[in-house]
């Protein structure tokens, strides 16, 4: 199994991964002047809960609005359901790189922000005649945010600055093993999420106001910082039936149930002094609170169901709808701004005009990809839900081929709209562009003659 030199080349990459990602990947810690930066996204819904979702899906998938339910394509790795596995024609490794942009409109005011990031890894094989595993990592959220709010003459304290920031993210490796009997395939990933996640709210004077007093009073930082672990895992069913002429027409389902993650929660609350005399300023810090909380983050249950028709090698189109209860979620005993549910409804196809015919031109290679979608997150502010809906589009470039080695490299870009202007909230348009690789290797195949 692991004769492949992409195998081999694949396992130390995750190796390698698995040891310097969380470094790579972690916020950094929040202080005075820290926060997301110009190049960070700055998203006000990620302040609640565990921040905005990051896409479960690779480059292909998104490509298609998000129709990952019912895929079973043999030479991409579908992590989304790992009943998948089971169909993988070849040793996969697959990656990608994603780039994000964000304009968040609040009342009358506009702020762009943008980042780049990290989406997934993904190294998956055939283990046997009905049998497939994959080596997986992906983030599942992130925090950015930073926000402020001016506060004029306020009671002993004059002019003062409120200051919400705030960043971190919970990431997922993990194994996944499939097997199939006749079609159905069953399969589940089970891994270990962790992450870090850092929130500070500072009020600080400006030491005198509007009309010129001056005040002696502290400001004051409140942090904490929470440390995330635990083991998760997810469930897939895929049905797959042959029909005539190369047809076929799938179902899958797919279930996460509420699992708890530990947390640890670092609590830090300072006060600054500010002493005023009109030329000079001294700053004395005393510390507050400095403890340290253990408790449990309760994630919500997911459930997804999907269909998919299509012709080998030549086109396919599905649906997907995905329903999350998160009634259940609580972190901390905290479920501030975190609704009951949020659903999804994702339609998508994608096309290739001759994948197999030798002597066509190049474009005729190419799998193009189109779709949409539509849902309710898991936000809820004054009462009021979170819509989004967003369309894709997406293709997959044909590296060098040849019998036993091929690969592409696979686009998607993302446009979409989330939120709305509606009691005090906030509208986001954002444009999300990932870049993948794919590469295959039929290892265990001999090379026919006419091709040494």
């Amino acid at each position: 199994m692991f004769d492949s030199p992409l195998v081999r080349k694949g396992l130390i990459s995750a190796l390698l991964f698995s040891v310097f990602a969380p470094n790579c990947l972690r916020a950094q810690p929040i202080g005075s002047d820290s926060g997301p930066r110009s190049n960070q996204e700055n998203s006000p819904y990620s302040r609640y809960g565990i921040g905005n979702l990051n896409s479960p899906y690779n480059a292909t998938l998104s490509g298609m609005g998000g129709i990952a339910t019912a895929g079973t394509p043999g030479l991409n790795v579908n992590a989304f359901n790992p009943a998948s596995y089971s169909f993988l024609t070849a040793a996969t490794l697959d990656f990608a790189f994603e780039a994000k942009q964000r304009s968040v409109f609040l009342g009358d005011q506009k702020t762009n922000s943008g980042t780049g990031n990290f989406a997934y890894f993904n190294l998956g094989m055939n283990a046997g005649k009905h049998f497939g595993l994959n080596i997986g990592f992906r983030p599942i959220a992130y925090t950015y945010y930073n926000a402020n709010d001016t506060i004029f003459n306020l009671q002993t304290m004059g002019d003062a600055l409120n200051n919400y920031n705030g960043s971190g993210s919970l990431q997922y490796a993990f194994i996944g093993l499939a097997g199939q009997y006749k079609g159905l395939s069953i399969g589940a990933n089970f891994g270990y999420a962790f992450g870090t996640y850092d929130y500070a709210n500072s009020l600080q004077t400006a030491g005198s106001d509007s009309s010129g007093s001056t005040y002696h009073v502290r400001s004051a930082q409140l942090t904490n910082a929470d440390r995330i672990g635990g083991l998760y895992w997810k469930g897939g069913l895929l049905y797959h039936a042959k029909l005539k002429k190369e047809k076929y027409f799938n179902i899958g389902a797919t279930a996460t149930l509420s699992q708890k993650l530990n947390v640890t929660r670092q609590n830090l609350d300072l006060a600054y002094d500010y002493l005023t005399d009109g030329t000079t300023s001294d700053l004395v810090i005393d510390t507050l609170i400095n403890n340290e909380v253990k408790g449990k983050l309760t994630m919500p249950a997911a459930y997804t169901f999907g269909l998919a028709f299509g012709k080998a090698a030549n086109y396919e189109i599905g649906t997907d709808f995905s329903y999350t209860d998160w009634s259940v979620f609580d972190k901390l005993g905290d479920r501030s701004g975190v609704g009951d549910n949020s659903w999804r409804v994702s339609v998508g196809g994608e096309y290739t005009p001759n994948a197999e015919t030798p002597g066509k031109k190049y474009l005729s290679y190419v799998t193009y990809r189109l779709g949409a979608y539509y849902g309710k997150d898991y936000f809820n502010l004054f009462n009021t839900d979170v819509n989004y809906f967003g369309g894709t589009v997406g293709a997959s470039f044909p590296l060098q081929r040849n019998y036993n080695n091929f690969g592409k490299i696979n686009l998607s870009l993302e446009v979409g709209k989330r939120g709305s202007i509606t009691n005090g909230l906030a509208k986001e348009v954002y444009v999300n562009f990932t870049f993948g690789i794919s590469l295959n290797d039929t290892y265990w195949l001999k090379r026919p003659a006419r091709y040494q």
